[in-house]
C-alpha cells in the first residue's frame, strides 16, 4: 500500500528552507544599502497627479513593502535582520537539545527502570523565562554600549541555560520509558554497558523525537524573542530615543522590526504589516513542521504497535 505524502512536513521544510536562504543571502539581494532613506518623494494622487510628501511612503515600484517613518526601505530592513532571528533561534534550540539530550539520557541509563523525574514546583518553575531574561539583560539592552553580536551572545545564553532543564526532563523520562523495552532488558541481560545501550538502542529510539523536541525548541524561543520584543527588548539591542521616546531596534530583527512599529497599527499599516506577517511565517513553518512530524511519529508507532 503505497503511504500519503506528509504535505505538512513538506510544506514545512520548504518554508523553514527558504527563510534559511534568506537569512545568508539576505544583505546581498536587499534592494538597498541598510544606510538608505527617502525622507521625501513625489507619490501619485488618485487623480493621476504627483504630490510632494514625506517618508513613510506606502508599498510602490520602488518600495515594495514601503517604507517606514524615517523612510528606510522595509524589504531592505527585513532582509538585514533575518539572520539574527532565524539563526538566533536555530543555535538555541539546537545547543539546548544536545545538551539537555545528554545529560537526559545518561541520567536516564544509569537510573533505576522504574524511577521517573518528579516534577518539583519552585519560585523559579512559574516564572516565564522571557521575564528572568528580561530583567537580566534590561540593563545593558538599551541603549547599550555593548556591540550588537556580544547582546545577541548573552540573550542567546540566556535562552539556552533557562531552556536546558526542559529538554532535560523530557528525554530523561523517554530515557526511563524506552529502558522497559524487552529488547534493552535482554541487552543488559546479556552483560551490555550503558554506553552499549545508549548507543545501540536508546538513541535511534529517540531519533524522530529529538527532531519534533528540536522543532518545538525552535518555536519556544521565537515566542521568547517575540515577547521580550512587546517590552522593547530587542535582539541585538534597543535604541532609545526622545522627544517623543521611542524604541528602535539596532539589528533589524523581526520582532524588534514589529514592537517599534506598534504605533502605526491605526495607520500607515503596512510598516508593522510586512514584519509582523515575515514573522509569523517563520513561526507557521516551525508549526507545519511539528504537525508533520508528530504524524510521522504516529504512523511509525501504528505501523510497528506489534513489535
Amino acid at each position: 500500500m503505497r503511504r500519503k505524502p506528509n504535505i505538512l512536513l513538506i510544506i514545512g521544510i520548504v518554508l523553514l528552507s527558504f527563510f534559511v536562504i534568506i537569512s545568508i543571502i539576505g544583505p546581498y539581494v536587499a534592494p538597498y544599502d541598510l544606510e538608505y532613506s527617502k525622507k521625501i518623494g513625489y507619490i501619485e494622487n488618485d487623480d493621476g497627479k504627483q504630490q510632494l510628501k514625506g517618508s513613510p511612503f506606502p508599498p510602490s515600484k520602488e518600495h515594495v513593502f514601503g517604507t517606514d517613518k524615517w523612510g528606510y526601505d522595509i524589504l531592505t530592513l527585513l532582509l538585514y535582520g533575518a539572520k539574527y532571528t532565524v539563526f538566533t533561534v536555530l543555535i538555541v534550540a539546537v545547543i539546548r537539545l544536545i545538551i539537555g539530550t545528554a545529560f537526559g539520557n545518561l541520567n536516564g541509563v544509569i537510573s533505576l527502570a522504574d524511577q521517573r523525574r518528579n516534577k518539583q514546583v519552585s519560585l523559579f518553575s512559574g516564572i516565564p523565562i522571557f521575564i528572568i531574561i528580561y530583567f537580566i539583560m534590561v540593563g545593558i539592552n538599551v541603549e547599550p554600549t555593548l556591540p550588537p553580536t556580544i547582546l545577541v551572545f548573552i540573550q542567546g545564553f540566556l535562552m539556552t541555560i533557562l531552556g536546558i532543564p526542559g529538554v532535560y526532563n523530557v528525554i530523561f523520562n523517554l530515557t526511563i520509558e524506552i529502558k522497559k523495552n524487552a529488547y534493552v532488558e535482554a541487552a543488559k541481560t546479556l552483560g551490555g554497558s550503558n554506553r552499549h545501550i545508549s548507543s545501540k538502542h536508546i538513541y535511534p529510539a529517540l531519533k524522530g523525537n529529538l527532531l519534533a523536541l528540536f522543532v518545538n525548541e525552535c518555536i519556544q524561543v521565537l515566542h521568547i524573542i517575540g515577547q521580550l520584543g512587546i517590552f522593547n527588548l530587542f535582539l541585538g539591542g534597543t535604541e532609545k530615543q526622545y522627544f517623543p521616546t521611542i524604541y528602535l531596534s539596532i539589528t533589524n530583527e523581526w520582532s524588534g522590526l514589529i514592537g517599534q512599529s506598534r504605533s502605526f497599527l491605526y495607520h500607515s499599516q503596512w510598516i508593522i504589516l510586512y514584519p509582523l506577517i515575515a514573522y509569523m511565517l517563520l513561526l507557521f513553518s516551525f508549526y507545519l513542521l511539528s504537525s508533520g512530524l508528530n504524524a510521522s511519529l504516529k504512523n511509525k508507532a501504528r505501523r510497528t504497535s506489534h513489535l
